[in-house]
């Protein structure tokens, strides 16, 4: 079978969703399949709307013959019309892959009905859906009020990292070792990750007992990095806020290694990556009662659930488990317990490879 992804930019970008595709593309070819990539280039959202009517896309497509098209649905703007086209070129399975809803996504409002009838129409004209967790099947439900294409729902996993040491005396020995509480931030620094939430957090403890690590791509939104290096001088952290850039394998593995906690208090996560990838290094997480982080994060057992935007709720808890080290070292076990009931790459993986056999048949016998 000939599988083709289409994505916007290059499949190796730094980020949750390419990971994902990373993941299901290695492990589609290594059972075999012949998976084809189609990358369009990353612009504008409007300018990505003229791709509907661009011949050269659709003989792209059309181009690379193959028996499933699965298109990660953040390309919407550019095929939610075209697909139309191209189902009445050939009848193949056109399989979104769905890591995030624009729509959910933190627009000014004035931009939200648009991409709101954009997606609609994107969601409408897909045969079948692979979903990245409960809150994103719950929200496409909510955008498309009639009966939704038929779907898969494969989580992403957090076994990202080989030749991990779980020993659990040494995570205990970690949380009573050094007075100073080691805050690590994995994300690309962008709004939406809630960067400027920990920072006022910071800000109200006024303690210079908490170390924070922030890793992850700096050129995404300029003008909020500034903001946020302007707010750590503005509150004298520069001694406690550590700006590291982008890090991945055995970097950012020591990252990990090297903290107590794990913070991300995103206005909005669709699932959370490396929510679960701490977990594994023992790391109690912190994130945001708005999306799907409810699903990895257990309130009190694993790591906290704040409500969105409440740098208040955050720095009483960092206070906490900056005094309290018996709890952090148990919400560090719990941690290690949590992350061995995840599921694997492969595992999801598998899940989407029974989809794709399957929804191809019922398609194929629906067309004849």
């Amino acid at each position: 079978m000939r599988i083709g992804l289409l994505i916007y930019g290059d499949i190796e970008s730094i980020s949750g969703g390419y990971l994902y595709n990373r993941k299901l593309v290695s492990n589609l070819k290594n059972q075999g399949y012949d998976v084809q990539i189609i990358e369009l280039p990353m612009r504008g959202y409007w300018h990505n709307v003229f791709d509907n009517f661009n011949d050269r896309l659709l003989s792209r497509i059309l181009g690379a013959k193959v028996d499933v098209l699965i298109q990660d649905a953040m390309v919407h703007p550019s095929v939610f019309l075209l697909n139309y086209r191209l189902r009445k070129r050939i009848m193949i399975p056109v399989i979104a892959l769905v890591h995030l809803l624009t729509t959910f996504d933190y627009h000014p409002f004035y931009r939200r009905w648009y991409y709101r009838l954009i997606e609609q129409g994107y969601f409408n004209s897909v045969t079948g859906m692979i979903i990245n967790s409960q809150t994103t099947l719950a929200q496409i439900k909510e955008l498309i009020p009639t009966p939704i294409a038929p779907y898969c729902v494969a989580v992403p996993a957090g076994d990202n990292f080989s030749n991990i040491n779980n020993d659990s005396q040494s995570h205990q020995r970690k949380c009573f070792d050094k007075q100073v509480l080691d805050i690590l931030v994995v994300g690309n620094v962008i709004r939406r990750k809630g960067l400027h939430i920990l920072i006022h957090a910071l800000r109200e403890l006024a303690d210079d007992c908490i170390q924070v690590t922030v890793v992850g791509r700096l050129d995404m939104e300029p003008r909020y990095v500034a903001k946020m290096k302007q707010l750590v001088i503005r509150f004298q952290l520069q001694g406690q806020v550590t700006f590291k850039g982008v890090m991945q394998g055995d970097a950012l593995a020591t990252a990990y290694q090297e903290n107590h906690l794990m913070v991300l208090p995103s206005a909005y996560e669709s699932y959370g990556i490396v929510y679960v990838e701490a977990l594994q290094f023992g790391l109690p997480v912190i994130g945001t009662s708005s999306g799907a982080a409810k699903e990895i994060i257990q309130h009190g057992d694993n790591g906290y659930l704040i409500p969105p935007e409440n740098p208040y709720s955050l720095a009483v808890l960092l206070k906490t488990l900056q005094k309290d080290r018996e709890l952090l070292s148990t919400l560090s076990q719990n941690a290690l317990i949590s992350y061995a009931h995840q599921p694997r790459w492969t595992d999801s993986c598998e899940i989407i490879r029974k989809f794709i056999h399957a929804h191809s048949n019922l398609l194929s016998t629906q067309t004849h």
